[in-house]
């Protein structure tokens, strides 16, 4: 079905607009934006683990574009009405309202979980996901106050690779159940770790990224069984954390079992 909305005051737009900008609006629905043709394509052009697509938004520019599916509820909108949805300065004209549909938890027999721990920053949190949906991790899991994966931010920072990811808030009973299962904790930390390129990692794996400003928290650390340091030339004191997380997981890929 297609319709058109013409006016910034209809109800439907002030809803969007609450999804763009309101956390609480986010979670109330269990729906958030995805916007762009690149991180939508993405959704439609492969199954998804967590994701549904429950409408699309269009400025009138998209009206007829073959490219879009039919069956989906299809809104279209003129520039302006478009631009006052958007979250982005440059709005590309199309979005959708995605519908999450979170699985339980799961200890997997063996595999590799990437741990966020109060990656504030959604920018940092997307990049992350989509890094770790790169090297293959298995799950995310979002600790100590995360920010949500469901941030416009976060979103466009996973380009388009958060409909692939397995992707869980846990608490302490979680993380106890990994280790309990034989998982092993490994942190990253700025100085005196074991040099990421000479280890080698086995089958079982949580790699925890901390925040940059805070790092790893000390209660997380306390019960780390490994601690991990990219070496980097004198010149240069740290790393981001996505690109810091992001090294971290390829390079234990890599030096996987086979």
């Amino acid at each position: 079905m297609i319709r058109e909305i013409t006016s910034t005051s209809n109800p439907l737009v002030k809803r969007l607009r609450a999804l763009a900008r309101s956390k609480k609006a986010r979670q109330r629905e269990g729906v958030f934006l995805v916007e762009g043709w690149r991180a939508l394509s993405s959704l439609l052009g492969q199954g998804t683990i967590h994701c549904s697509l429950e409408m699309l938004v269009v400025s009138n520019d998209w009206k007829d574009d073959a490219r879009l599916p039919s069956g989906v509820e299809r809104i279209v909108v003129p520039d302006f009405v478009f631009e006052r949805i958007s979250d982005v300065r440059n709005a590309q004209g199309i979005l959708a309202v995605v519908r999450h549909e979170p699985s339980a938890f799961e200890v997997f027999q063996e595999g590799n979980y990437l741990l966020l721990d109060a990656i504030r920053d959604p920018g940092n949190l997307g990049t992350l996901v989509r890094s770790a949906v790169g090297a293959g991790f298995d799950a995310v899991l979002l600790h100590g106050g995360c920010a949500e994966l469901s941030n416009p931010k976060a979103i466009r920072s996973t380009m388009g690779t958060f409909a692939f990811a397995r992707v869980w808030e846990i608490g302490d009973g979680e993380l106890e159940q990994l280790l309990s299962a034989d998982y092993e904790l490994c942190v990253t930390t700025g100085t005196g770790g074991e040099n990421l390129y000479a280890a080698r990692f086995g089958r079982k794996n949580i790699l925890a990224v901390g925040s940059e400003a805070h790092g790893i928290s000390d209660a997380l650390a306390r019960r780390a069984t490994r601690r991990l340091t990219i070496p980097l030339r004198p010149e240069c004191e740290s790393l981001n954390a996505a690109v810091a997380g992001s090294i971290c997981m390829f390079q234990m890929v890599a030096t996987a079992p086979r």
